[in-house]
């Protein structure tokens, strides 16, 4: 069931490669990825209600295909597309399996999916068209042209290249939080508190503080001053105190102060 995901740092080399060579940058959209993908193993489940056969209520169905909440679903879908890309002459990256490589005629094409969407790139424009061209003969996806909107990051074309920004996602994070009227603060963390693994006060919500942290941590994606922090917030995630979301609102109140930046 294990479907693997792409890493930030090959996110931000692909798109560092195609700005410097001046390269166009396709989005693309997959319609219904999870619902024509074969099983390769069986699995079963329970007739959903109103679709109850009378005649064999206890009976379990078979499923040929995948659903959307199966859990095989992404592994399945991710083990269809590289199939596909494989057979037409990309390669697999070895350090990340998301990223797929076409290398053809001296020209050079970068590939990098996240489930449904699609990152595609390269030097030769007219090979990338026909890629596309290719692509929509086996699956039904839309091309969204140049990229603007990514996985929660927007991109920006700008003279000097393009600027990715998290700005909408970190203020959802502050909203989440019920912090939007927070106090802002200069730095991410208090110089004079440390964090440690000491018993005290359990924070009562340890599901909130979860989420939360979990967003602070793909919000790292651009935010890279606040790396340290999140990552120290991170180390008592499995017993969160009251100390520890102090120290999680204190990032919060940071954001809440360079938002504009």
């Amino acid at each position: 069931m294990f479907s693997p995901v792409f890493k930030p740092t090959t996110v931000r080399l692909v798109l560092t490669i195609a700005v410097l060579y001046g390269w166009n940058i396709h989005q693309l959209d997959v319609h219904n990825v999870f619902l024509n993908d074969i099983l390769q193993e069986k699995v079963y489940m329970a007739q959903p209600p109103r679709f109850v056969d009378p005649a064999l209520p206890s009976h379990m169905w078979c499923l040929h295909k995948s659903l959307y909440g199966l859990k095989q679903a992404p592994r399945t879908w991710y083990n269809r597309l590289s199939e596909f890309l494989i057979s037409i002459g990309f390669l697999a990256s070895k350090s990340d399996t998301y990223l797929f490589i076409l290398s053809l005629d001296g020209a050079m094409v970068y590939l990098l999916v996240y489930v449904d969407d699609i990152l595609l790139t390269g030097s030769n424009s007219t090979m990338l068209h026909r890629l596309i061209t290719l692509l929509q003969s086996e699956f039904k996806l839309q091309d969204l042209d140049s990229v603007h909107f990514f996985l929660g990051i927007e991109v920006k074309s700008t003279a000097m290249g393009i600027l990715l920004s998290q700005h909408k996602y970190a203020l959802d994070i502050i909203q989440r939080a019920g912090m939007a009227s927070c106090k802002p603060v200069d730095t991410h963390l208090s110089a004079s508190s440390k964090l440690e693994l000491v018993p005290g006060t359990l924070y009562s919500d340890p599901t909130r503080h979860h989420q939360i942290v979990g967003a602070l941590q793909y919000l790292t994606f651009t935010r890279l001053d606040i790396c340290y922090a999140v990552n120290k917030v991170c180390q008592f995630m499995h017993a969160p105190t009251k100390d520890h979301w102090s120290a999680v609102k204190r990032i919060l109140c940071y954001l809440q102060a360079t938002a504009k930046e």
